[in-house]
């Protein structure tokens, strides 16, 4: 087998690489690579029958790879795929793809790059600000020596999911990017930060609250006296699971936003 395809993701998208594939009717399978990330995309004729990458597979395993801006790409032809994830026509994922391309230089914009590390910001308003379930999860996990890469390999989204969701963190005034060394030390939590995670969690739960927020401290495999300041925010996001209420929930969440950007 002869590789008649060889490249950088930086000098030709994924995208325009499948494309070309396509209106050629190829026959093979397409590897790419991203660090120790790897995918295959598989085409019988110029058609779109498989994708994988890790546990991923099949249509949104398509889009996720798309989503890759660096890293290396290789064709082998004459491979034939394993199985047949994608039923979609192949110019329909096309569109789709396209439409997330154009999102993507929206984002790159505001984003210099996937490999960038972002802190939350102590300054800018909060109180208008909702956030959803999976942001949570997301701002849970910045602190400021996690790049976007390392959040989505961590919470195993695809980068392009997390990155819009940055775009929004960062467009709100929540997050900054870091510059310059990642720190190496590690930052305790202030007193501060339990005093308002207790008292706003206890308006919402009642007298309990402080044996479920050491329960959760436990969980993570923490103690109070030396809680990492970098993990507040997953301590939040793990503690606001607790409250039922939706809207409570929220009421609580956007208090600990503004304690977090305090502290």
């Amino acid at each position: 087998m002869v590789e008649v395809l060889r490249g950088n993701l930086a000098q030709l998208s994924l995208l325009d690489i499948l494309r070309m594939l396509s209106s050629g009717r190829r026959t093979g399978r397409l590897d790419v690579r991203q660090g120790m990330k790897t995918g295959e995309i598989y085409l019988h004729g110029g058609v779109i029958l498989h994708a994988a990458a890790g546990t991923q597979i099949g249509e949104s395993c398509i889009y996720a790879l798309m989503g890759w801006l660096e890293g290396e790409f290789s064709f082998t032809p004459d491979i034939p795929a394993p199985e047949r994830s994608i039923q979609t026509p192949t110019e329909q994922l096309f569109l789709v793809a396209a439409r997330q391309a154009e999102q993507w230089a929206d984002i790159k914009e505001v984003l210099s790059s996937t490999e960038a590390v972002f802190n939350i910001s102590p300054s800018g308003s909060t109180s208008t600000i909702s956030l959803k379930p999976i942001e949570w999860q997301v701002l849970a996990q910045v602190n400021g020596e996690r790049s976007i890469q390392d959040i989505a390999n961590l919470l195993e989204l695809g980068e392009f999911d997390v990155a819009k969701i940055f775009y929004s963190l960062i467009s709100a005034g929540l997050l900054y990017e870091v510059t310059g060394a990642k720190r190496t030390f590690r930052e305790i939590a202030p007193e501060s930060f339990f005093e308002h995670l207790t008292e706003n969690f206890n308006e919402v739960i009642g007298p309990i609250g402080p044996v479920i927020i050491e329960d959760e401290i436990k969980l993570m495999g923490e103690n109070r006296e030396a809680f990492p300041h970098a993990r507040a925010a997953e301590l939040v996001e793990r503690v606001s699971l607790e409250i039922t209420d939706s809207a409570k929930r929220t009421v609580f969440q956007k208090k600990m936003v503004q304690v977090l950007k305090g502290n």
